[in-house]
């Protein structure tokens, strides 16, 4: 039974950091970050940290990620669309039909 005790201990302060942990890391964060009497070097680490968390400092370029459906346009739809069925059909991504196409 030693077990099963350790495992719900184990499973309770994963929730409790998951949901606790995460609001008042993000509200340190963020406190660092809006106090002007906090060293240069701890506000940096902080606004890192809440970019890295949003995804948006390790990215090279924001054109990187692939464009969400609602930021396509309508030909650019339906070339996700026929790629998606060609996907689905088994077929390379691309129809290379050569120079005589």
């Amino acid at each position: 039974m030693r077990r099963n005790s350790v495992d719900e201990a184990r499973r309770d302060l994963l929730e409790r950091v998951q949901t606790e942990g995460i609001t008042a890391a993000y509200e340190a964060a963020l406190a660092i970050c809006r106090d002007p009497k906090a060293p240069a070097p701890a506000r940096a680490t902080a606004s890192a940290t809440l970019f890295r968390v949003a995804g948006l400092f390790d990215r090279k370029d924001a054109n990187d990620r692939p464009k969400e459906p609602h930021e396509m346009s309508s030909e650019e739809l339906a070339q996700e669309i026929a790629l998606l069925e060609r996907r689905a059909k088994g077929l390379p991504a691309e129809t290379d039909e050569g120079i005589f196409a």
